[in-house]
């Protein structure tokens, strides 16, 4: 039974969403509830930014967060409001450090702490990072980056998640348990092969710019051309193996409608059985759309046969400067690191993509581009059509690259 509380109080709602995605950790709800502004015999909640709610199914409390935003309508129906869960504070909360002979542990509980944010249950590495410098970076960021300096080392990837108001960091990709099959569960799925984000190059180079070695696929690269990266050599790291982790081949991702199942998150992995679309085996969700309403549960999910991590911030790690220095988001050609949570970028609301300036070519003179941030536009979905519910907007592949 899904309950949504406020103030103490279980109130009645049309309809709840609740969603996020393994590249924006801070999970949402979207809810409606009745309203007639008109009708002094009607009991209005008078629910206020800030507020906190909590979904929760039965005794089980699938999310905490705070009210951002309320939209209320003239007429006589219902008003929409929005809450982030608490992992919105270290979206956007920005900080300086430097550490040395850390874990990535110890650094996300210093972070949290700095900004009043509790932490439990994080992924314990037991690696110690050397140093690690970070200059006005966002904290998720820090989070990000400290835990991909340990997967060099443990071999395993990481997401930061919360429980109820507390920071965790989770081993990504465990099995939910959830098993979708077609006839059964799956009311609908499509399934997409692409080469875009093939890195089937990388070039290895020391903290120096001295060229030490490459490694790359040369089936795939007489096939389908180069695509190429490139890794700095850390300290006390395979240089080889890291670079092999960097290779990206073939992209396949499914998305599948069906009945709904609290257990299928962003950042787990489910099991489908579709041998009509092609979805066989394991799958990890890269992102998941809950809607309860009319006493029904439904889901949306956007699946990759492949077990990603985030990028993380630039840092400057064994005392000396080895990133490179960031470029203005307002300048072409910026890089993926750099698409951050935090970044500014322009989109037009008629089009599907956002760019890093505006003087890319295919936004330049446009007469209604507007300024944004990427974790605004990550978090705007389309409302109708067969795609509804996933994300509208995606990276302009000219001026992010």
């Amino acid at each position: 039974m899904i309950k949504l509380e406020w103030n103490g109080y279980w109130i009645e709602y049309v309809r709840i969403e609740w969603s996020g995605s393994d590249e924006q950790c801070s999970r949402q709800i979207n809810f409606d509830i009745p309203s007639n502004p008109y009708d002094k015999t009607f009991q209005n909640i008078k629910i206020k930014l800030g507020d906190i709610v909590k979904l929760c199914n039965g005794k089980k409390v699938l999310f905490i967060g705070t009210v951002t935003t309320r939209e209320r309508k003239g007429e006589i129906g219902t008003v929409t409001y929005t809450a982030m869960d608490f992992m919105h504070h270290l979206l956007h909360s920005n900080t300086t450090h430097k550490f040395k002979n850390m874990t990535a542990e110890s650094i996300t509980r210093k972070v949290c702490r700095e900004i009043g944010i509790p932490t439990e249950k994080l992924a314990a590495t037991k690696y110690n990072i050397p140093k690690l410098f970070f200059e006005d970076q966002c904290i998720y960021d820090i989070i990000i980056t400290a835990y991909r300096k340990a997967k060099a080392h443990t071999g395993k990837k990481y997401m930061p998640a919360m429980s109820g108001k507390k920071v965790s960091v989770i081993i990504k990709g465990k099995d939910t348990g959830v098993v979708l099959e077609q006839g059964v569960n799956i009311t609908g799925a499509s399934h997409t092969d692409t080469v875009d984000g093939m890195v089937n190059r990388v070039e290895i180079y020391n903290e120096k710019g001295k060229k030490l070695g490459r490694v790359e696929k040369t089936s795939q690269i007489s096939k389908y051309g180069v695509y190429q990266n490139t890794y700095t050599k850390e300290e006390k790291v395979n240089a080889k193996n890291v670079a092999k982790g960097m290779l990206v081949g073939i992209t396949k991702s499914s998305s599948v409608e069906a009945i709904g199942d609290i257990r299928a998150v962003s950042g787990y992995s489910i099991k489908i059985k579709d041998k009509a679309a092609g979805l066989t085996g394991k799958f990890y969700i890269k992102s998941d759309s809950h809607t309860f309403e009319n006493g029904t549960h439904m889901m949306q999910l956007e699946l990759s046969l492949v077990n990603t991590m985030e990028e993380g911030a630039d840092a400057e790690t064994g005392g000396k400067k080895t990133a490179k220095k960031k470029k203005s988001s307002h300048s072409a050609g910026v890089t993926k690191k750099q698409l951050a949570n935090n970044a500014v970028c322009y989109y037009t609301e008629s089009g599907t993509v956002y760019h890093s300036t505006t003087e890319c070519s295919s936004i330049k003179n446009s007469k209604t581009k507007k300024k944004s941030t990427v974790l605004k536009l990550k978090s705007v979905k389309l409302k109708s059509g067969k795609n509804k519910g996933k994300r509208k907007y995606k990276p302009c592949s000219r001026c992010w690259k």
